[in-house]
């Protein structure tokens, strides 16, 4: 028996190349090929596949989010992400438990593995792409040490309050001193990171992990 498909892609190359390769395969049945997220979703519903092969890179509802949505709605439809989105994408898609993840820089023969993988109950995560996350989580587990290391608890406590939104008059209150010593705080925060501003020392709590 055939595996049913839906192939959602936002580049039409691929999408006609996927539909191509697989409406040749007599072990795979294409359903539908959509264009955005949108669209998949909707053809999920309606022809209600084995596998969905789509990009994270989605228009209208991107990739993450139409993840989310079919885990919502408990559709049955297992999803593999065939992608060259960034890891940080890729880390998100793993976090909602994404069944199979193949890179796009691999052949269509793995794709198909992949999606045989899934359907028969074992997860496929693409080796690369695993190992580039990881790297990426020890890289920033490094950073937020590093971050943590030089700033003191209360200088942490400031920087979060900062990042928040607050202003000084208020994280003073909250940390029952004075404005003055408040401003003192964030500049040796700006000194110690190397951040010129809020703006700045917003992005560096959020790259370090600290948000």
């Amino acid at each position: 028996m055939s595996i049913d498909l839906v192939l959602a892609d936002p580049h039409p190359v691929m999408l006609d190349g996927l539909s191509h390769d697989f409406h040749g395969s007599p072990d795979f049945s294409v359903r539908a090929c959509v264009s955005n997220g949108n669209d998949a979703l909707e053809a999920v519903k309606k022809y209600q596949p084995d596998i969905l092969v789509m990009d994270l890179s989605l228009t209208h509802r991107n990739g993450l989010s139409l993840i989310e949505e079919m885990q919502l709605h408990r559709l049955p439809t297992r999803a593999v992400v065939f992608t060259g989105a960034s890891i940080g994408e890729v880390m998100r898609a793993m976090d909602l438990g994404v069944p199979g993840l193949v890179s796009k820089d691999k052949p269509q023969q793995v794709l198909a593995r992949c999606i045989q993988s899934v359907h028969g109950g074992d997860p496929w995560l693409d080796r690369d792409l695993t190992l580039k996350t990881l790297s990426l989580l020890l890289e920033q587990q490094r950073k937020n040490s590093r971050a943590s290391s030089l700033l003191t608890p209360r200088e942490m406590s400031v920087a979060h309050m900062v990042t928040e939104g607050l202003p000084n008059k208020k994280i003073a209150s909250k940390l029952f001193i004075s404005e003055g010593t408040a401003k003192l705080h964030l500049h040796h925060i700006y000194q110690k990171l190397n951040c010129p501003g809020r703006m700045s020392l917003q992005r560096c709590m959020q790259d370090n992990g600290l948000m």
